[in-house]
């Protein structure tokens, strides 16, 4: 009975995550902004061919027109099988918890959208590997992509899609920029610096809680860095800052980072990282890891516990997949929190937006118009945006009734709980667009 409540009570709110924002806030906490004005975010009307009305799109205004901030968001009120069938798939240079949870998501809202979802392929690490699957998905006739490529390798992608333009796509965990860090789409996702300082913020909290007396000389913290990655990399920069800012002068020298550029994007990578950074510093008695992605904080942790450090140490990671796994097989240890968007609505106005490219309701220049980056958008012949999403913070405790509040928010059964939550259990799903996006640098 819930489902069949949430469907209307979903319409109202679950769609409304395309004003949601960053700044201060982008990365998650209470997300308690106020959504953009999306009565101002149009696009020429298309009139039938007797001069009428507009053609019916997702989300319309009043005036038939699309609301292009919407549009890429799922309209329980719109028959989508009155389009053609589009063929979409996933590509991912890798095959974690996070990718095979958004593996399932693309097939749902590819299911929901009218589309036939040919499924996700993994390059399992391997770029050739990864340049010979877009091929091979260009070759097939696929109309939609959703990509993951490692990030150093979109400037190769980005000829190649060029030779297929009805072809749609979009990168999911990080921006597609050129050689140069230009956008060269736009984005759906996050702001990394924000990530990182709420990652360090939600380790010093713990600190200061659990051991408000601790000797601060023997407190060290692990950040989970990927040096070739830019946006990994910001969290990592954000974690330095934050740290330097934060931790008393006995252990400002006590941070320490594990590249794992050569080691893999892994829970074994991870281990192999951290590893040598808790063995070499025996002083430390303390350990707090910015995990930065699932596997490396699974990893970092085995690091930890395997030292007998697991009870006075903490370990965050940003996403939560893998996390999510070990408390449902009833494994408790010092990783203890995921600061999340679930892989279900992240998923969401990305594929839609690929959706909305295809029935020709926006473009990659015009969608979004809210969340464009005076100062990031893709140099000056480009208006591509960069729209953040809101995460909410997971533990032991919450994280049933967060992912079946996602089950109630989006009228679905994908999650395996039966809590009782409410529509208004987690605080809101939308934030400001951040002041700095319109403040030129």
């Amino acid at each position: 009975m819930k489902k069949i409540l949430a469907l209307a009570l979903a319409a109202a709110m679950v769609f409304s995550l395309a004003a949601c924002g960053g700044g201060g806030n982008s990365g998650g906490g209470d997300n308690g902004g106020g959504a953009a004005d999306q009565g101002s975010a149009t696009a020429d009307v298309t009139p039938d061919e007797g001069g009428g009305a507009a053609v019916a799109t997702p989300h319309a205004n009043e005036d038939g027109s699309p609301n292009l901030d919407m549009i890429a968001y799922y309209d329980p009120n719109y028959d989508y099988s009155a389009n053609e069938t589009l063929r979409s798939a996933y590509i991912t240079s890798a095959s974690g918890p996070l990718y095979q949870e958004a593996d399932e998501a693309y097939g749902i809202w590819s299911n929901m959208m009218n589309m036939q979802y040919l499924g996700m392929s993994s390059a399992e690490g391997d770029n050739d590997q990864y340049m010979t699957l877009l091929q091979n998905h260009l070759d097939q006739g696929v109309d939609i992509l959703i990509l993951d490529p490692d990030v150093t390798i979109w400037p190769s992608i980005q000829p190649i899609l060029a030779n297929y333009p009805d072809v749609q796509w979009m990168g999911m965990m990080a921006s597609a920029v050129d050689a140069d860090g230009q956008l060269i789409h736009p984005f759906c996702g996050f702001d990394h610096y924000v990530a990182g300082e709420m990652e360090m913020e939600k380790l010093f909290d713990w600190m200061n809680e659990t051991y408000p007396d601790a000797d601060w000389s023997t407190v060290g913290c692990i950040a989970m860095d990927y040096s070739l990655s830019p946006p990994l990399h910001q969290r990592v920069e954000a974690a330095q800052d934050y740290w330097a800012a934060n931790a008393p002068a006995e252990a400002q020298n006590n941070l320490f980072l594990a590249d794992c550029s050569s080691t893999g994007l892994s829970i074994q990578g991870g281990l192999d990282a951290a590893s040598p950074v808790v063995s070499t510093n025996t002083n430390i008695q303390y350990w707090l890891i910015q995990g930065n992605i699932d596997d490396w904080a699974q990893g970092a942790v085995t690091a930890v516990e395997s030292a007998g450090l697991g009870e006075t140490s903490c370990g965050v990671t940003f996403g939560g997949a893998g996390l999510r796994s070990q408390w449902d097989a009833g494994t408790q240890n010092c990783w203890r929190y995921a600061l999340n968007c679930a892989t279900f609505l992240y998923a969401e106005p990305i594929i839609g937006a690929c959706y909305a490219f295809a029935q020709g309701w926006a473009t990659p220049d015009s969608i979004w118009p809210s969340w464009v980056n005076v100062n990031d958008h893709g140099g000056p012949d480009h208006t591509y945006s960069k729209m953040l999403l809101p995460t909410a913070w997971l533990d032991f405790d919450n994280y049933q009734q967060y992912y079946e509040w996602v089950d109630l928010y989006a009228g679905t059964n994908t999650y395996p709980y039966d809590v009782e939550v409410s529509l208004d259990a987690f605080p809101s799903t939308t934030t400001d667009v951040p002041e700095y996006y319109s403040v030129e640098q």
